[in-house]
């Protein structure tokens, strides 16, 4: 176990997940770890010389925020001559360059990253824990669920989608509800695909977003990952899929839609094992290959895939078993 200094933080201010209990206040739905699951990462030290490594214990959004404090929190760990951890948890996926600095973040380009920049799975419930995760045989036809915003709320929504994805963006850094819309109607259109898709108008992983009462929505989300071999996992409005990790979660194969997205512990995953991955330039190819995946695999090695898909959420992919793994690794120097 690392020994670790934490940062005096601003007062008031959100600490980091899993340096503190999060506060009643927090609008974000169906992502919260149980606190208790994150008591045995690091053992905190009173001085920057007796730790291994440095916290700053606040979001880079708050830290953005306030640059005198960054700046003192680096240079306490330069003065230290140890490494300074920020947290980046957010869907801005522009690099962070800090010297001194190792930087854990959801949301980057894989053509971007910086060696310093650490890509870390996303704060997910563990839906197979909760509700199980036993793998399914392979049916006749390839099933595919989907629930999520794939539509639009208002007609300025869309008047701003076909700009933002039409006119001023033309590559993988389009907005996730065009790669959604996409690969949906490539789903539905091949008829080898049985595709069970709910399609909202607004985000419902957020209180004042959310379409109906949470309970509602989370039975009938955990249903639609359950019932379907695949899941349809496409990037949100950042560069990565609360998605893609629920799935895993239950033991079901996510179709990720590649737009240049770097995954947790690529190094060491074989993540082609256990998904299918679509490149985006292929998005509206997406039945097509999904189907013939479908049909050329068996279902020995459907059914493996599943448990291989959950084996690994739950041994590397969940944040704590992740960042049990990142601090034993994190280099003392740098």
């Amino acid at each position: 176990m690392r020994n670790a200094y934490i940062i005096d933080p601003i007062p008031g201010a959100r600490l980091l997940p899993f340096l503190a209990p999060q506060s009643d206040d927090d609008n974000r739905l169906f992502q919260e770890v149980p606190w208790k699951e994150y008591t045995d990462l690091i053992h905190a030290v009173d001085s920057p010389g007796l730790a291994d490594l440095l916290i700053a214990p606040h979001e880079y959004a708050t830290l953005r925020k306030n640059p005198s404090y960054l700046d003192a929190c680096v240079a306490v760990a330069v003065a230290a001559r140890k490494p300074l951890l920020i947290s980046a948890y957010q869907d801005d996926p522009a690099p962070i360059e800090i010297p001194g600095t190792i930087v854990l973040r959801a949301s980057a380009y894989k053509s971007q990253l910086r060696s310093s920049e650490v890509i870390m799975p996303a704060y997910v419930e563990d839906l197979g824990r909760m509700y199980g995760s036993e793998p399914i045989g392979k049916p006749d036809k390839a099933t595919v669920g989907f629930m999520g915003k794939a539509g639009f709320a208002t007609l300025k929504d869309r008047a701003r989608y076909v700009v933002r994805n039409y006119i001023v963006r033309r590559g993988p850094d389009r907005e996730g509800l065009y790669f959604r819309r996409h690969a949906l109607g490539s789903l539905a259109r091949d008829p080898r695909i049985t595709l069970d898709a709910v399609v909202r108008k607004r985000f419902s992983g957020h209180r004042k977003t959310i379409e109906a009462g949470p309970e509602e929505i989370r039975e009938r989300y955990v249903r639609s990952l359950k019932d379907s071999i695949f899941t349809l996992a496409p990037r949100g409005d950042g560069n990565f899929s609360l998605r893609f990790f629920e799935a895993l979660s239950v033991g079901r194969i996510p179709i990720l839609i590649d737009t240049d997205v770097p995954l947790p512990l690529e190094d060491r995953i074989d993540y082609d094992a256990f998904i299918v991955r679509v490149p985006w330039k292929d998005v509206d190819r997406t039945g097509e290959i999904v189907a013939d995946f479908f049909d050329r695999t068996d279902d020995e090695r459907i059914q493996e895939m599943q448990r291989l898909a959950r084996r690994t959420f739950e041994d590397s992919l969940t944040v704590p078993s992740f960042l049990r793994e990142f601090f034993s690794r994190v280099p003392k120097t740098l």
